[in-house]
């Protein structure tokens, strides 16, 4: 009986302690890692969300306020993202927006030669295409962020115009008033992001002449300077146009000489565009004729050549959308009763296509007035606009 209980006591006693033995953890294997004491350096931080898409970026600027900050406000980070953007295969960015349609919501169709990284969305703006506004707003497709433009002391109708100076980094609206109400109110800057100044809406050198056309594509923004079309009046049956720029740093007006074979009548038969970083004019009146713009910031002239003409048809239907960066020139259907982009390539004469018919809902109906606006090229950019 001995035998056999001091056994059992024995076995009992290596259970138990196989038993406490297992009960206690290794402190190697089951510690528990504390993040609160690890200190990544903000450099390092930097470069980690560099490598993120944008859409995590977005969602990420709730993490902390140090991340809302890199992400929104930080420059180099901005342009890190913007460059990135550019590299991957181009995407364009398509406005669709119905005439008739009172609640003003446009369809944001964001298209690529890749399925999966085709986007569309509803936004809300404010239809004031080709007519003078009272109000404007801001949108960033990339943040869906929007921002309404402040209040003027006078509630005169106008026109808007949005430009980037890369100097100093520094988006700007400029707001030119209906030629009719010129005397009361002058032309007015409006600087996005900044809360230094004293007026949100400074008023600027005014001109008296300065009567922005509506037509399409009468404006364009490159390299710091926003051009656009003026038209004045002769006398009471003559009406001529030029070009104007405006310097988005010193927020002065120029004026640009045009190409010694185009008259100021047959200027309104032209449409302004950003022909690879350059100011360009292109006509399609029975002939594809395209000049370029050179300047010397130096000398501060400029000076016009012509890149391309042929004698050609079939886009009198088509009105001219933009221009790539390869340089292929957009067109939209005149009728506007369809959802078909052309993008014509003059170096090549060649034509290619994207129908958008299957990105608009069905229930709103496509077979209308619809109005589209191209921007080629879309650059995601992840900047705050407040």
């Amino acid at each position: 009986d001995f035998d056999i209980k001091e056994e059992r006591t024995m076995t009992r006693g290596r259970e138990e302690k196989i038993h406490e033995t297992s009960l206690s953890p290794s402190p190697l294997c089951h510690r528990r890692i504390s993040t609160r004491n690890i200190n990544i350096p903000l450099d390092l931080t930097v470069e980690i969300l560099k490598k993120l898409p944008a859409k995590s970026l977005v969602r990420f600027k709730c993490v902390s306020k140090c991340w809302s900050s890199i992400i929104s406000s930080r420059k180099d980070f901005i342009e890190s993202i913007v460059t990135r953007s550019l590299t991957q295969p181009p995407r364009d960015a398509h406005l669709i927006e119905d005439l008739y349609d009172k609640t003003d919501e446009c369809l944001l169709v964001i298209s690529s030669p890749c399925p999966q990284m085709t986007h569309k969305e509803s936004v809300s703006i404010l239809g004031t295409d080709h007519e003078y506004a009272r109000e404007g707003a801001i949108y960033n497709p990339t943040t869906r962020q929007s921002f309404n433009l402040p209040k003027m002391k006078h509630s005169h109708p106008g026109l808007c115009f949005f430009g980037y100076e890369p100097l100093e980094n520094q988006y700007k609206v400029l707001f030119i008033p209906n030629p009719v109400h010129r005397v009361e109110q002058a032309c007015q800057v409006f600087t996005l992001g900044d809360t230094k100044a004293e007026e949100q809406w400074r008023n600027i050198q005014n001109i008296e002449y300065l009567y922005p056309s509506l037509s399409y594509r009468s404006t364009v923004s490159i390299n710091g300077a926003i051009y656009f079309l003026s038209r004045f009046k002769v006398n009471d049956t003559t009406t001529e146009y030029k070009i104007l720029r405006f310097d988005i740093r010193s927020e002065k007006f120029y004026n640009v000489d045009l190409p010694k074979t185009v008259t100021l009548k047959d200027l309104c038969w032209y449409y302004l565009i950003n022909y690879q970083g350059k100011l360009g004019l292109i006509c399609c009146q029975q002939r594809m004729e395209i000049w370029i713009m050179e300047e010397d910031a130096e000398k501060k002239t400029q000076r016009w050549s012509k890149i391309f003409f042929y004698e050609m048809g079939g886009f009198g239907n088509w009105l001219i959308s933009d221009v790539t960066r390869a340089g292929e020139i957009v067109f939209i259907n005149k009728p506007l009763d369809t959802l078909r982009i052309c993008y014509y390539d003059p170096k090549r004469n060649s034509v290619r296509y994207v129908d958008l018919k299957d990105s608009y809902p069905k229930e709103r109906g496509w077979d209308k007035s619809l109005l589209i606006r191209t921007f080629p090229d879309y650059a995601e950019n992840t900047m705050c606009l407040y």
